[in-house]
């Protein structure tokens, strides 16, 4: 193997580099020892060709202004960066060292129970919270840049707004939207444009992987993926494990929703939803990992509390309605001819009545073709997209009535 040529270098006179951790579509992670402070740190190095050519003064202001925001987030499940710099022609983040492994491991590992798969969401989606407030969007959630530390009970979000660094600065040139298809969101996708709710939609599809144990959209190419974002929803969570209960496949429904004024309009409200299921959850499957939730039930509608679905049904999630995004009327179907939103449909609506209409599916589809796929990643996830139109709270969610000898914190254990 070859040796890395950064891996033994004092970077900027100061951080002596030890060990190689990550690489990624943007960067590649070292761990390095900080002479001055004494301490360790994560020094993420941009890639060089991010900054070459005409783009390269517009990446760097970009990349700083976005690495100041970061910085400005001051919250336990948020990985801190403590600056940003450069050493000739590296362009580096100095970021909070987590000795550990991160989410990815653990989903592979399989051994994520359904009461910690809540207890990491929580902690999430309470770090996404505080920099939704600060109207700071992290735009690349995925499993790798959810950290866990030495003894995994803690989840620390890593990569806040670096993505839109380098989106902004190589999209004009490039006709490439840096992400990861697998959590993309439909209108990421389709436009290249997003809101908080994007961040959303990728809790969403998180939350179906650690439930069970595989992605809800897969394919051999990226193009395959990122047409399933767009023309079809969540495939049912009751199709794939069974024993979740209604409240649970709402959740992940309603995050993952395909139109963006269907999902939690923040990170915040997702919180308050996610500690609603909680309280619905069936008891009985609070401790089982997805390969022990049993045999997948036929796929049906999925109800919201305290309204008619289509079909008549009364909805008995135990979820209040003041928690979820408007839906309209009760039994009333949105304007747009949706699949209706109330019954949370799993199944491909009809190709006259799909959102993106078959025009719009083939247009997608041209365009995907005519700018080409992406190399599909060690870890499944797809990098370089591109694109189609130029403190930590997990305790908290535990019921009252679940805290044991050892408290609220056996949540996470």
């Amino acid at each position: 193997m070859t040796q890395d040529p950064l891996v033994g270098r004092t970077v900027d006179g100061r951080y002596q580099v030890t060990e190689r951790v990550a690489q990624g579509g943007m960067a590649v992670v070292y761990r390095a020892h900080d002479s001055e402070s004494g301490r360790d740190v994560a020094l993420k190095v941009m890639h060089p060709h991010l900054a070459e050519g005409d783009q390269a003064a517009d990446f760097i202001k970009r990349f700083r202004r976005e690495a100041r925001a970061a910085a400005g987030l001051s919250h336990p499940g948020v990985v801190a960066v403590h600056g940003q710099g450069a050493d000739g022609t590296l362009n580096y983040l100095i970021m909070e060292y987590v000795p550990g492994t991160n989410l990815r491991q653990l989903v592979r590992e399989g051994s994520l129970t359904v009461r910690r798969t809540f207890a990491l969401l929580d902690q999430v989606l309470s770090a996404l919270s505080a920099a939704h407030d600060q109207h700071v969007m992290h735009r690349d959630i995925k499993p790798e840049n959810v950290l866990m530390t030495q003894d995994r009970r803690t989840a620390k979000l890593a990569d806040f707004g670096l993505a839109r660094a380098v989106t902004e600065a190589t999209q004009t040139a490039t006709g490439t939207v840096f992400g990861t298809v697998a959590y993309m969101a439909p209108e990421v996708i389709t436009t290249g444009r997003s809101d908080v709710r994007a961040d959303v939609y990728a809790i969403g599809v998180m939350a179906f992987e650690m439930l069970t144990g595989r992605q809800p959209f897969q394919g051999e190419t990226p193009i395959a993926v990122a047409y399933a974002h767009v023309n079809a929803t969540i495939p049912s969570l009751r199709a794939t494990v069974g024993g979740l209960g209604d409240a649970v496949e709402l959740m992940v429904n309603t995050f993952a929703a395909n139109d963006p004024g269907h999902r939690p309009a923040n990170g915040r409200e997702a919180l308050k939803l996610l500690r609603a299921t909680w309280k619905a959850l069936p008891r009985e499957v609070l401790d089982r990992t997805p390969g022990e939730l049993g045999a997948p039930a036929p796929a049906q509608p999925i109800p919201v509390a305290g309204v008619i679905d289509a079909g008549g049904r009364q909805l008995a999630t135990n979820i209040p309605v003041t928690l979820l995004p408007s839906l309209g009327k009760p039994g009333a179907r949105p304007a747009n001819d949706d699949v209706p939103t109330q019954a949370m449909s799993t199944r491909p609506a009809p190709p006259r009545k799909r959102r993106s209409g078959a025009l719009t599916t083939a247009i997608v589809l041209v365009l995907l073709l005519l700018l080409g796929a992406a190399w599909m990643s060690e870890n499944n996830a797809f990098d370089d997209l591109p694109m189609l139109d130029g403190g930590t709270a997990g305790a908290d969610a535990v019921r009252d009535d679940d805290a044991g000898p050892g408290g609220p914190s056996a949540l996470g254990a």
